[in-house]
């Protein structure tokens, strides 16, 4: 059969080419950021003060660590965007660039020693549970490399420690994570997991997922700790005595100040008095540096001591052309689940909408600048960001309430904030269409099966449809503890009631369908494709209209901006045409789509 083509509609194209034209500039850090500025395909390596560019390669670059003294740089990058990366050190001076593929990488973290002559980094086999660890140190001036063994059943990882220090942190299931001096092999202390340590003058500052802990790097004695259970810590930056917090709070981004461990400013992060998002901060030069973002504000750096001055000072934006609101909807156990609504800026009424979400690993989602919304905002319609439970919008409670045994009420709430909207006003069933990647295509696709009336289509980009076979992708094994375990009996019952492809199986021929589009990506190193290919097979074989697409050289992390536009695209011509009233034969399958 030949492939039938999705319609194009040159105005909705453009539209996202004028949204993706503003670029995401970097934070600095050391006097340089790694950011991708206009009209770029990949992101590179500039002068923070000037954006003069020191290095464009035509890789990926994953990570970047300047030397103290900016002479050289040492980066992860890797020739597709597959995450397989390799280190790499830029002479800055020179622009010479050795690349070490002995040492593969995969966004681990790297340390400088104080004279900026070694770099170090510890790093395993990507994607394997219990593999080899091997510290490796490599002097930037000789070439000369010395890799050790580390450890083969834990996960190891190495931060700077203050005072010339190294230490190292070492996770195993089910036991607390030890932080040690790299040096003596001294333990310092023991936290429920580490997710961060930062040099805060001679000090560690260390984030455990929880909780703030200054320590003695020497002592493991601790200065002082802070906690603040209604905040998602997502970033942080120190300088001299004070940290710098991004967070999310009640499901909206915060900016928060500690000196010598205690608040001095907290604040929301807003734009013109619709919500934006602190996506990342940095110290450098002395002073702290803040990403701001939000569905129609462009990424831009903004010094931190606006921010927390002034509630709505992020600098000049595009005419505004959306108002962003927040929404409640009950849940059918009574609770409320935020969801974030952008919508043109004098639209009323239903309108076409795209519902998306994640819901899992406790990872807030967040109204953060992303060129299909303004452009689909544009065309006419609506984006709304449920904040199911699982997610990390709205403390530990919340992401508890959806992991594990719990995972399927992520799932009903995601049917209950789309009624919901119908039930507003905001759109129709027929205008709806519901949007996920990754882990959030799972719980789009079980939402949109478990009630079929429910929305016009559904697409899923890179997500594990099958429930039942999580091993079968190359990093299913760190799913186990979110979804539950398929080898166990009780957990596979209860998998099988929200997988997928378990769904997808149970519909008789004829029965009423959305639309679906399954995207899989060609150079995907987390989540295999056959997942996708099988419910697609399952909805056809029920008389669904069901599409398949391969973004090409397109992975699960950074990707070249070409290959973004396509995706985008592709979603949203998928979208329109299927909250058109003129939209094609629904018994009409494609098997791929193309664009002019």
């Amino acid at each position: 059969m030949e492939p039938a083509t999705l319609p194009f509609d040159p105005a909705l194209d453009a539209a996202l080419r004028r949204w993706e034209h503003y670029g995401r500039p970097g934070l600095p850090d050391r006097g340089f950021s790694l950011g991708r500025p206009r009209g770029r395909q990949h992101r590179g390596i500039y002068r923070a003060d000037t954006g003069e560019a020191v290095l464009e390669p035509d890789g990926h670059i994953l990570r970047m660590a300047p030397s103290p003294d900016g002479s050289h740089i040492a980066l992860q990058l890797a020739d597709r965007a597959d995450e397989n990366a390799e280190l790499a050190i830029l002479d800055v001076a020179s622009g010479g660039l050795r690349r070490h593929p002995d040492i593969p990488c995969r966004y681990d973290p790297m340390v400088w020693d104080t004279g900026s002559r070694t770099v170090e980094l510890v790093t395993g086999v990507p994607g394997r549970l219990h593999s080899l660890h091997r510290l490796h140190s490599l002097d930037v001036t000789t070439g000369r490399l010395a890799t050790t063994a580390v450890a083969a059943d834990a996960r190891v990882r190495i931060f700077p420690g203050g005072r010339d220090r190294t230490l190292l942190a070492e996770s195993r299931p089910g036991r607390p994570t030890r932080l040690r001096d790299r040096a003596t092999g001294t333990d310092l202390a023991t936290f429920p997991a580490i997710v961060r340590v930062l040099p805060l003058g001679d000090d560690v500052l260390v984030d455990d997922g929880t909780r703030l802990h200054l320590l003695d790097p020497g002592s493991g004695t601790e200065r002082w700790s802070w906690h603040d259970p209604t905040v998602r810590v997502t970033a942080l930056a120190a300088n001299g005595a004070e940290v710098l917090i991004a967070g999310v709070r009640a499901g909206r981004s915060v900016l928060i100040r500690l000196a010598d461990g205690r608040p001095a400013v907290d604040r929301p992060v807003t734009h013109r008095s619709n919500p934006a998002v602190a996506s990342d901060v940095s110290a450098d030069a002395g002073r702290f540096h803040v990403l701001v973002e939000g569905p129609a504000l462009p990424p831009r750096v903004v010094l931190a001591e606006n921010l927390l001055t002034s509630a709505d000072s992020a600098g000049p934006t595009p005419e505004t052309v959306a108002r962003t609101r927040r929404h409640n909807v009950l849940a059918d156990d009574g609770t409320p689940v935020p969801v974030t609504i952008t919508s043109p800026a004098r639209l009323d009424g239903p309108a076409p909408l795209i519902l998306t979400c994640y819901g899992g690993f406790g990872v807030p989602s967040l109204p953060v600048f992303e060129p299909t919304v303004p452009a689909w905002i544009e065309h006419g319609g609506r984006y709304a960001i449920a904040q199911v439970r699982g997610g990390g919008e709205h403390g530990s409670a919340w992401r508890d309430a959806g992991r594990g045994p719990r995972k399927a009420r992520g799932v009903d709430d995601l049917v209950c904030v789309a009624r919901g909207l119908v039930d507003a006003g905001y759109t129709r069933p027929e205008q709806l269409v519901i949007v996920g990647a990754s882990h959030g295509g799972v719980l789009a696709v079980s939402c949109a099966l478990a009630a079929p009336g429910l929305c016009a289509g559904v697409v899923s980009t890179a997500a594990p449809l099958d429930l039942l076979n999580l091993r079968a992708h190359p990093l299913g094994h760190h799913w186990i503890s979110e979804f539950g375990d398929p080898d166990v009996p009780d957990d596979r019952d209860r998998l099988r009631r929200i997988s997928p492809l378990h769904r997808a199986r149970t519909f008789p021929p004829g029965a009423r369908l959305p639309r679906f589009l399954g995207i899989v990506l060609e150079a995907d190193s987390r989540v295999a494709s056959d997942d996708t290919h099988a419910v697609a097979d399952a909805l056809r074989r029920a008389g669904g209209d069901a599409a398949l697409w391969c973004a090409e050289d397109t992975g699960h992390g950074s990707n070249r901006l070409d290959s973004l536009h396509r995706l985008g695209a592709t979603v949203l011509a998928f979208a329109a045409t299927t909250t058109s009233t003129e939209h094609a034969d629904p018994t009409t399958t494609w098997e791929s789509i193309r664009h002019p």
